[in-house]
């Protein structure tokens, strides 16, 4: 038989505890146990505990049994309650989210995803290809067209992206991490994709759609006054005209900067 409902981990020695919830309590409690002692435990308080004091130094707790509907709210009603108290070893305020919106990760989990992400083999280029051909001659259901069509289009989210990276500035240490980043790992295309850019530039220059230079002379000497005062880099400068930050690089350049 399995419980439904909110349950806690007690500390047996100084009292502090673990509030979650499940639909399937035994199951739920092997699973935390099992995490705990792999040392992989969301929740690094509660894995701190474990590690100082023990197995045997913790208990487990039904707290309430409820719906499988309500378990979200039931939980939801014990965070509000203990979160933020000394007893407490949860840290998000809201049921069902191990970080809060608009709160950043811990560093300890950040380097634990990044850990458990390094070293994992990347796709080969005989798998791309097989997975290339796979998907050949797929067609989107009529339902995921929709959806398609009411979404924003990609213009639109670069504009915004570009919009909330106004007043953006990097630290040096950043600046020097993606230049060094750059030089190491440059970009490099082969004959067939060289061939594929040059006939989309010569297609959109017939169909009017591309200018080889789209910032006029005349502002030349405004773009080199306004990166010189330093109050605008040159991301900000490619955003007010339109132009990729390579562009505003290579002007500067150009005018000797």
């Amino acid at each position: 038989m399995t419980t439904c409902g909110i349950y806690k981990i007690i500390n047996k020695i100084n009292g502090r505890f673990y509030i979650g919830s499940s639909d399937n309590i035994e199951r739920r409690f092997n699973r935390h146990f099992l995490d705990l002692r792999k040392n992989k435990h969301d929740n690094q308080h509660l894995q701190n505990a474990w590690n100082k004091y023990g197995k045997e130094a913790f208990m487990t707790e039904v707290v309430k049994s409820c719906r499988c509907e309500d378990l979200l709210l039931e939980e939801q009603k014990e965070l509000d309650i203990w979160v933020g108290n000394t007893l407490c070893y949860n840290l998000s305020k809201i049921a069902g989210q191990p970080v809060s919106p608009g709160e950043k990760r811990p560093q300890w989990i950040v380097d634990k995803i990044s850990a458990t992400q390094k070293g994992k083999p990347r796709w080969t280029n005989e798998q791309k290809q097989q997975m290339s051909i796979d998907r050949q001659g797929r067609t989107h259901s009529t339902k995921t067209k929709e959806k398609m069509r009411g979404r924003n289009s990609s213009f639109e989210n670069i504009a915004k992206a570009q919009a909330s990276n106004i007043g953006r500035v990097y630290s040096e240490e950043h600046c020097l991490h993606i230049s060094n980043g750059k030089c190491l790992n440059p970009k490099v295309f082969s004959e067939e994709e060289k061939t594929h850019i040059s006939s989309g530039v010569r297609k959109a220059i017939l169909e009017g759609r591309y200018h080889k230079n789209k910032i006029p002379k005349e502002e030349y000497c405004n773009i080199r006054d306004m990166y010189m005062s330093g109050n605008i880099n040159k991301k900000q400068l490619a955003f007010k005209y339109g132009v990729t930050p390579t562009s505003i690089a290579r002007l500067l350049k150009r005018i000797g900067i």
